[in-house]
């Protein structure tokens, strides 16, 4: 299975498409144009943002959980909402840098502002995964649709996968992912989910990452995800909820390397001698030699 978005296919035997998720991760416009330019110098596939409005979102006495820092839920996306203006001057900057821009829209009006900045690709966060009027409207807009998994149970994607199929859209990317920021224990990864979603699911399958490193994105790909995406900012000290744990640009160019570095590693799965193995089979394979003169017509035992 393979599908275009904007101008890159994906798929099972392509390219690994990877996601810088800048989401709200910059305090200035000037700030979030300058991590566009080193996401693209990173060689990242695509950047994406958060769409939201505090007042659609969350009611006002919801706080975090003490993982996540506490405080006050809408105060805080209120601070981070980013208006159309910066998404316009976002989308441009990653366009002329030969991104793909996208964004998470947390509601129907979120998507229809991004339809009018014509996005090629809708990406649908852990806490809309059962979320299911939401999935339906967006999977409607006819765009390539990726839905993160987090939190959820297998009868959960099963319906949210139902939902989107239902709506008429078939290009879709599943990802794992588990909802933790960062994720603190390696065993919560758990990225042979992967491969259950490949055998449930008729849809390409990716990962989310929300770990420190680089080393579950490699193992993703090798267990066959199609789409990686990494939370992203310009600089982990710059007071952003989430950049404390994403990556920064040479972590981020150091996944993509990995990445390019484990693709070319998987090969195509055929068996076969490489062509600088040719060499090598003539001159170490074994093969039958005298260790001692043989006397023309002797008779061999």
């Amino acid at each position: 299975m393979e599908f275009k978005i904007g101008k890159r296919t994906i798929g099972d035997r392509r390219p690994v498409f990877i996601i810088a998720e800048l989401g709200y991760n910059f305090n200035t416009i000037e700030e979030g144009l300058r991590a566009v330019d080193e996401a693209a110098a990173a060689g990242v596939d695509a950047i994406k943002l958060q769409t939201f409005r505090a007042d659609t979102l969350v009611t006002r006495d919801v706080d975090f959980p003490p993982e996540a820092g506490g405080g006050n839920q809408q105060a805080e996306f209120r601070r981070y909402e980013i208006s159309e203006e910066t998404h316009r001057r976002i989308f441009k900057r990653a366009r002329d840098r030969g991104l793909i821009p996208f964004s998470t829209p947390s509601y129907i009006s979120d998507v229809d502002m991004l339809e009018r900045l014509h996005v090629d690709v809708y990406k649908i966060g852990s806490d809309d995964l059962t979320n299911l009027p939401h999935l339906a409207y967006v999977a409607g807009k006819g765009k390539p649709v990726i839905i993160s998994s987090g939190m959820g149970a297998l009868p959960e994607v099963d319906e949210a996968v139902r939902t989107l199929l239902k709506a008429g859209n078939r290009r879709i990317v599943l990802l794992q992912c588990t909802s933790n920021y960062p994720i603190k224990n390696p065993a919560w990864v758990n990225i042979r989910v992967i491969e259950s979603f490949k055998k449930t699911f008729p849809c390409l399958v990716g990962f989310s990452d929300h770990t420190r490193g680089i080393h579950a994105a490699v193992a993703a790909v090798a267990l066959g995800a199609t789409v990686i995406e990494k939370h992203f900012t310009p600089d982990k000290n710059n007071g952003a909820p989430d950049s404390f744990f994403s990556a920064d640009p040479p972590e981020m160019a150091a996944l993509v390397r990995a990445v390019r570095e484990t693709e070319r590693m998987l090969g195509d799965g055929i068996k076969k001698p490489t062509r600088s193995e040719v060499d090598m089979r003539r001159w170490t394979r074994k093969s039958l030699v005298a260790r001692r003169n043989i006397p023309k017509g002797a008779k061999l035992k």
